[in-house]
C-alpha cells in the first residue's frame, strides 16, 4: 500500500528545485569522479588496477555507495575526486532518507485511514469517481480514494493503492468505521466482486451501514436490485445497485415540469440504450400522477432498428406503460419522422431525446433538430458522457455567459456521469422508488375518486410530500421482500412468470395482519399511544389495537395495501414468483 502525499504549490515548487538542484550535483558528481580517477589512475601507475572507460566508470559509481576500490589502495587524491567523494554520498544519504519519510508517511497515513470514522470509501478510477469526491467533500465528508495502482486518476486527497477485492486493502481504507462504500470500477463484475466483499466484512465485523455498486448494464442491475430485495434476512436498505444512465434520465426528467401540461404530451426518443428507456419509462410514469383523473395516454416514439423489439420488451416488463402511454416504434430516420409528422399536421413535440451511442453524431442531431426544427419540436435533450466537456459549454456559471448558444434554452445537454453519480440520487435506491410507486398508486387512486392535487398535504407529488409521510411510505415498501418471503415467493424482473402471479387464500389475510403488526410497532417506537379518536397533535390512533380488535373496514385498509403489491413492483419493472414446493404453500 502507498498513501499519496499532497504538498501546497509552494512547496511542491520548493521540492522540485531542490531535485533538479541535486540531480545536478549527481551528474557533476559523476563527471568529477570519472575524470578524478583517471587521473588518479595516471599519476599512481604503480597500482595494478586496470583503468578502462568501463572499469573506471564501475569505480565513478562505486562513489556514491561510499567507497571506491582505487582510492582504498592509497596514494595522492586529485581536487575533482576529493568533490566527488563527498559530494556523491550525498546524494545517497538524501535518497536514504527520502525513502525512509516516505515509508514513514505511508505508515502513518495508513494508520490515520484505519482511525477514520463516518467517512466514505470509493474504489475505482476516472470521473465517476471525481464526481462522487467532489459532491461528498462538498457536502462535508471526508472521502478515501482505493485505487489499483497509481497510474490512475487521482481524485481524493487520503488515497490507498492495492486490490479493492482484497479484504486488506479495504481495511486499510478504515472500512469497519466507515459511513458508505462507492464501487465504481468500468467493468460491474468487479463492482460486484467488491460489494459482496464489503458483504463478508460486515457479517463477521464492523462494517459501513451502506454500499452502493455501479452496473454499467441496466437490466442486470435491475435484476441484482430484484435478488438483494429477495433476500428477507438482509437489511436491503445499505446494499443496492445503480446504472448512471437510469438515474440521470429520471433526473433529467423530474426536473423538467415544462415538458408536461394538461393535453397529452408527445416526445420522441431516438436510441434505445438504457437512458433512452430509462427516459421513456419514468416520462410515462410522471404522466401517470400529473394527468390527475384524465384517462388519456401521452405518446412517445421511439426511434432506433431495433425499436419494435424494445417497444415489445418494455410494454411487457412494465405493465403500466400500455396504460399511461402510447409506444410508437419508428425504425427510420428522424428526419423521416419529423417530415411525416408535419405532413400529417401532428401536435408539436414536447420534448426530442437524443441519446445515440455515437455521441458526436447524438450532439449533431441535436444541433440541427434545435435549430432546424424549431415549429415541431418544443426542446431537444442529448445525452453525453465522453463529449461531456460541451455541456459546460451551453450553460452560464458564475455570472458569464455560455460559450455557446443553447438556441434560446432550447436545447439542453445532459452531463450522464455529472447527473448520474450524484451521492443524493443514487442514494435513491429500489426503497426509494417503490415507495414512490406507492405514493403514485395512491396519487391516481385519490384523483379516480374525484380528488384533487394539491388539494391535502398528502396529495402532492413525491418531492413536495412531507417528511413524514415519505418515511412511511418508505418502511411500507421496505418489508415487501420479508412480506414475500414468508409465502415463499422472491421478487425477480417482470416476465411471463410473474404475470400471473394471485396471491393464494389465506395469504393476503396473513399478510394483512403481517403489515398492521409492522404499522403498530413503527407507530409505537414515535410515540404514538391509543386513543379513541386520531389526533395527530396528542399523537393518538384508534387503531393502535392488535389485529383481533381492529374494526373490519380497517382490516380491509391492510388487505388494500397487501393486494397492491404486485401493481408496485410492476410500477419498477419487477414481479412476484413463487419458488417453495407447492405442498409446502397449502
Amino acid at each position: 500500500m502507498a498513501q499519496g502525499r499532497h504538498y501546497s504549490p509552494p512547496m511542491r515548487n520548493l521540492i522540485m528545485r531542490a531535485r533538479l538542484i541535486l540531480t545536478a550535483i549527481a551528474i557533476a558528481s559523476l563527471v568529477l569522479g570519472y575524470f578524478g580517477l583517471r587521473g588518479f589512475l595516471a599519476a599512481n601507475s604503480t597500482l595494478k588496477i586496470t583503468h578502462s572507460p568501463g572499469d573506471l566508470l564501475y569505480f565513478d559509481i562505486e562513489l556514491f555507495l561510499v567507497q571506491s576500490t582505487p582510492i582504498a589502495m592509497g596514494g595522492h587524491i586529485p581536487w575533482q575526486l576529493q568533490i566527488a567523494r563527498f559530494s556523491a554520498p550525498s546524494i545517497l544519504l538524501y535518497a536514504i532518507t527520502e525513502l525512509g519519510i516516505a515509508l514513514s508517511a505511508a505508515r502513518l497515513q495508513r494508520a490515520r485511514i484505519r482511525r477514520f470514522r463516518d467517512h466514505a470509501i470509493i474504489c475505482g478510477a476516472g470521473r465517476p469517481v471525481g464526481i462522487l469526491t467532489r459532491r461528498l467533500t462538498e457536502d462535508g465528508m471526508r472521502v478515501v480514494v482505493v485505487i489499483g495502482n497509481q497510474l490512475g486518476e487521482i481524485a481524493g486527497r487520503y488515497l490507498v493503492v492495492g486490490d479493492p477485492k482484497l479484504a486488506k486493502t479495504l481495511l486499510d481504507a478504515g472500512l469497519e468505521r466507515a459511513a458508505v462504500v462507492y464501487a465504481c470500477y468500468e467493468r460491474s463484475e468487479e463492482n460486484a466482486e467488491i460489494a459482496d466483499l464489503v458483504e463478508q466484512i460486515r457479517a463477521s465485523r464492523r462494517g459501513p451501514e451502506k454500499m452502493y455498486a455501479l452496473i454499467d448494464n441496466l437490466e442486470l442491475c435491475a435484476a441484482l436490485k430484484a435478488r438483494r430485495w429477495s433476500l428477507a434476512a438482509s437489511d436491503v436498505r445499505h446494499l443496492d445497485f445503480f446504472n448512471p444512465d437510469e438515474i440521470a434520465a429520471q433526473a433529467t426528467v423530474r426536473q423538467d415540469a415544462s415538458a408536461f401540461g394538461a393535453d397529452p404530451p408527445e416526445i420522441a426518443i431516438v436510441g434505445t440504450g438504457a437512458f433512452g428507456c430509462s427516459v421513456l419509462v419514468e416520462f410515462a410514469r410522471q404522466w401517470s400522477t400529473r394527468r390527475g383523473a384524465s384517462r388519456q395516454r401521452m405518446k412517445a416514439v421511439l426511434v432506433g432498428p431495433d425499436a419494435q423489439r424494445v417497444v415489445t420488451e418494455l410494454g411487457n416488463r412494465y405493465a403500466f406503460l400500455d396504460e399511461a402511454c402510447l409506444l410508437v416504434p419508428h425504425t427510420g430516420s428522424l428526419e423521416r419522422l419529423i417530415v411525416d409528422r408535419r405532413q400529417a399536421s401532428a401536435p408539436v413535440l414536447r420534448r426530442l431525446y437524443i441519446c445515440q451511442d455515437d455521441e458526436r453524431e447524438a450532439l449533431e442531431t441535436a444541433l440541427s433538430s434545435a435549430a432546424s426544427h424549431q415549429g415541431s419540436i418544443a426542446a431537444v435533450v442529448v445525452r453525453l458522457n465522453q463529449m461531456s466537456g460541451m455541456a459546460r459549454a451551453f450553460q452560464q456559471e458564475h455570472g458569464r455567459g455560455a460559450l455557446l448558444d443553447s438556441l434560446g434554452g432550447r436545447l439542453r445537454i445532459v452531463d450522464v456521469i455529472a447527473d448520474g453519480c450524484d451521492p443524493l440520487r443514487i442514494g435513491d435506491d429500489l426503497a426509494e422508488n417503490l415507495a414512490r410507486a406507492c405514493h403514485r398508486r395512491y396519487l391516481i387512486e385519490q384523483t379516480r375518486g374525484g380528488a384533487e392535487l394539491g388539494g391535502s398535504p398528502s396529495l402532492v407529488g413525491w418531492e413536495e410530500l412531507g417528511a413524514d409521510l415519505q418515511a412511511a411510505n418508505r418502511a411500507q415498501a421496505i418489508d415487501n421482500g420479508a412480506k414475500l418471503a414468508a409465502i415463499d415467493c422472491l421478487i425477480a424482473l417482470h416476465s411471463e412468470a410473474s404475470r400471473d402471479f394471485t396471491f393464494r387464500d389465506g395469504e393476503i389475510e396473513l399478510l394483512a395482519q403481517w403489515e398492521h403488526d409492522r404499522w403498530m410497532g413503527e407507530r409505537l417506537r414515535q410515540g404514538w399511544v391509543y386513543g379513541p379518536r386520531r389526533d395527530n397533535v396528542g399523537r393518538l390512533h384508534p387503531d393502535l389495537v392488535p389485529w383481533p380488535s381492529l374494526p373490519e373496514q380497517d382490516r380491509e385498509k391492510d388487505r388494500q395495501v397487501v393486494r397492491a403489491i404486485p401493481e408496485i413492483l410492476a410500477d419498477v419493472g419487477l414481479g412476484i414468483v413463487r419458488v417453495g414446493p407447492v405442498e409446502a404453500l397449502e
